[in-house]
């Protein structure tokens, strides 16, 4: 099939507009901002489930990861004040 691209182009210009291409904007104007006013509580809602929700996770996550830790060791710090294995204090015991 030979198509001439812009011949076609030319005929569908020349071709009167739908009557109710004028009305289109409007139509999908209305449609969205009843679209708005329908979802604007459940998205809110949904948002705010979702933040408590990570909220609490992250409490009985912290609360876990704290409770499952070991007692605390001491650690070997090369500057700290607590480091019995430092040379400073090896040498001082001999």
């Amino acid at each position: 099939m030979d198509m001439d691209l812009d011949s076609a182009l030319r005929r569908l210009a020349e071709q009167p507009l739908h009557p109710r291409l004028a009305e289109l904007e409007g139509d999908v104007m209305r449609l969205i901002a009843a679209e708005q006013r329908a979802g604007s509580g459940v998205t809110l809602r949904a948002g705010m489930l979702a933040a408590v929700g990570a909220v609490a996770l992250g409490v009985v996550g912290g609360g876990l990861s704290s409770a499952a830790a070991p007692a605390q060791m001491p650690t070997l710090t090369p500057f700290g004040p607590a480091a019995p294995l430092a040379p400073s204090t090896l040498l001082a015991l001999q």
